[in-house]
């Protein structure tokens, strides 16, 4: 059975790092914005929220609708365990707990937004000097860097990049107690077009298929039939 393992790759040590930087006092001076893009699959949600579950930071999911008042509401919730319908009650519990304890906010689905919210999140971190990173798909950079005063307060940028051969061996041998040889983790990183998802479909039905065989090798044979069929 697959295991529910959290694999560490360079997009994600490098996401760990801009958010301890954010997270630490150091960062009271400057701008305390990051922003994370990269396309659907690339794994920036699971990293934020390993990262909050880890620690003390703090995860906005998406909603179908958001305004800026319900963003505020999902902030003060998460900080502070209640949901004021007055925008300025919940912007006093997001002051009140970030004096007693500045956490990281994770906003995610971001370029989603619109300018308003993404400028109330602005000031949020300008007034309560509360880290956050906007997480999105590629419109994001385009919506931050056309506001100039928004722009500049980003202090680091992170590009998810493709995952990696290396990446996928390193989930089956963590993850399904595998060791690809390096034609299926080829044929492998080829399917799965630099995007996690289809790597776990993948793994999901090589487990079954080895289950099925008998087999305790995985063939090159046996994954173009999963990754054909898949």
């Amino acid at each position: 059975m697959i295991k529910n393992e959290f694999i560490e790759t360079l997009n994600i040590n490098k996401f760990q790092k801009i958010c301890q930087e954010l997270e630490d006092p150091t960062a009271l001076i400057g701008p305390s914005l990051a922003m994370v893009t990269g396309p659907a699959g690339r794994g920036k949600t699971e990293a934020a929220k390993h990262f909050a579950v880890s620690g003390n930071a703090v995860y906005i999911p998406p909603m179908n609708i958001r305004s800026a008042p319900m963003v505020l509401r999902e902030i003060a919730f998460e900080l502070g365990g209640v949901r004021p319908m007055r925008s300025d009650a919940c912007l006093a519990i997001i002051g009140e707990e970030m004096a007693k304890e500045r956490r990281l906010i994770f906003i995610d689905e971001a370029d989603l937004l619109q300018m308003a919210i993404l400028e109330m999140l602005r000031n949020l971190n300008e007034r309560y000097a509360c880290p956050i990173v906007l997480i999105g798909e590629e419109g994001l950079k385009g919506k931050v860097e056309s506001r100039r005063r928004l722009g500049s307060r980003i202090r680091r940028r992170l590009e998810f990049a493709p995952i990696s051969t290396q990446d996928i061996g390193y989930f089956f041998k963590k993850g399904v107690d595998l060791k690809p040889s390096p034609d299926v983790l080829a044929a492998l990183h080829k399917h799965c077009r630099g995007d996690w998802r289809p790597v776990l479909t993948a793994a999901i039905g090589i487990e079954r298929a080895m289950k099925a065989s008998g087999h305790k090798e995985l063939t090159l044979e046996m994954a173009n039939d999963v990754i054909k069929n898949s």
